[in-house]
């Protein structure tokens, strides 16, 4: 309803009451005539009678008050407020010069700004990594540079939706789209789900070839290093220190001492008779010290090979140190309470290392809720 048209027939004129049906965007005016009829001093003032004094507070009127057929005179008075026939789904509120507030606007603090550009660096990170990371994977897949060129294209489309679509979704349930929302955030669940198929396949392939060639040169430095222990235990136990020259000499020089029996013994190698044994005996000893010698230098040369070949390896225990470890902590604190393997460590590690990534678009969505702009509040009823 609306105060209009005031028409001054005579002194105790009022203004004419002209009924408006209800829209969207009306506001409430109340004027009236400075010399209109006094209500009686032991009547009940109606919510229309109830305006003060120019320096008194405005009275509120709504949709539902009656209005009466006459009024205080009082100078003009504006009052205005949103319409209560306004849809939740419509604009947001106009403010009108002068309309009074609650409080003033909201202003974000530095420490919540700092946050936001945090997070907004971290999300944008984040999206760098993921987008290389799964467009190259994706690429791997082609067998030829045309396939190559399109998986990547697809993948990286993936990507940006699934960092995308968190920060619109929200917007579109601040805008009350609340269909619009569920649905963005439905075809977020899906690239989402895209995504960290192709992390998984990225970080179980690289990861676990990173974990097979470290089992493979730490196999080859323990196969070595076990070698070499027992060479070492071997030559160890060789007394011989004589070079082979000399004991071949020394052979030469005792061969004369068995020349009665050499031709029967085919020097010295068919020693059948005692005194073809006797006769032969140092020739004997001194082949058997020059067989040590040979196998002593056999094993110094096979000793200086396998450390030649370990010394370049790196020096590495095991494949994968960090899941052994952690499992062993884990189970040293809880007292062995809860016992887990290293290859379940391996899978917590490819989880969290492939969920981090995609969940870059729901940090980038906190970092500009943060970094949002304080709006002001509704104004006071």
């Amino acid at each position: 309803m609306i105060l209009d048209r005031k028409r001054r027939n005579g002194p105790g004129a009022v203004s004419k009451i002209v009924p408006l049906e209800a829209c969207e965007e009306i506001d409430f005016w109340w004027h009236h005539d400075e010399d209109g009829p006094k209500p009686a001093p032991n009547a009940k003032p109606s919510a229309a009678q109830s305006v003060a004094s120019p320096g008194a507070a405005l009275p509120v009127i709504t949709p539902a008050t009656p209005l009466a057929t006459t009024v205080a005179a009082t100078p003009l008075a504006k009052v205005m407020r949103p319409s209560p026939f306004r849809s939740r789904a419509s604009a947001r509120p106009r403010y009108h010069p002068g309309a009074v507030f609650d409080a003033p606007p909201v202003r974000r603090s530095a420490s919540q700004i700092f946050l936001g550009l945090v997070l907004g660096l971290v999300a944008i990170g984040l999206t760098v990594v993921g987008l290389t990371v799964n467009t190259r994977f994706a690429a791997s897949f082609g067998q030829t540079a045309e396939a190559a060129v399109l998986l990547a294209a697809v993948g990286l489309t993936i990507d940006c939706l699934a960092i995308v679509l968190p920060s619109a979704a929200a917007q579109l349930w601040r805008d009350r789209h609340a269909m619009s929302a569920a649905a963005a955030w439905a075809i977020w669940l899906i690239a989402l789900g895209m995504t960290l198929l192709a992390a998984i396949g990225f970080a179980a392939t690289n990861i676990g070839d990173g974990v097979a060639g470290r089992n493979k040169v730490a196999a080859e430095a323990s196969a070595l290093a076990a070698d070499i222990d027992r060479l070492r235990g071997e030559r160890a136990a060789i007394t011989e220190t004589r070079a082979i020259s000399t004991i071949e000499a020394e052979i030469q020089r005792a061969q004369p001492a068995a020349a009665a029996v050499w031709k029967q013994t085919a020097g010295c190698s068919n020693v059948t008779m005692a005194a073809s044994g006797s006769a032969c005996a140092e020739v004997l000893k001194l082949r058997q010290a020059l067989g040590v010698a040979q196998r002593r230098d056999a094993l110094d040369t096979e000793l200086r090979s396998a450390e030649t070949r370990l010394a370049p390896l790196p020096a590495i225990t095991t494949g994968d140190p960090q899941a052994t470890m952690a499992a062993d902590l884990v189970a040293w604190i809880s007292l062995g309470h809860i016992s887990l393997t290293p290859h379940d460590i391996h899978r917590m590690r490819i989880t969290g290392l492939t969920i981090i990534p995609a969940l870059a678009g729901i940090i980038f969505m906190f970092a500009s809720t943060l970094l949002r702009v304080g709006r002001r509040r509704e104004p006071a009823d």
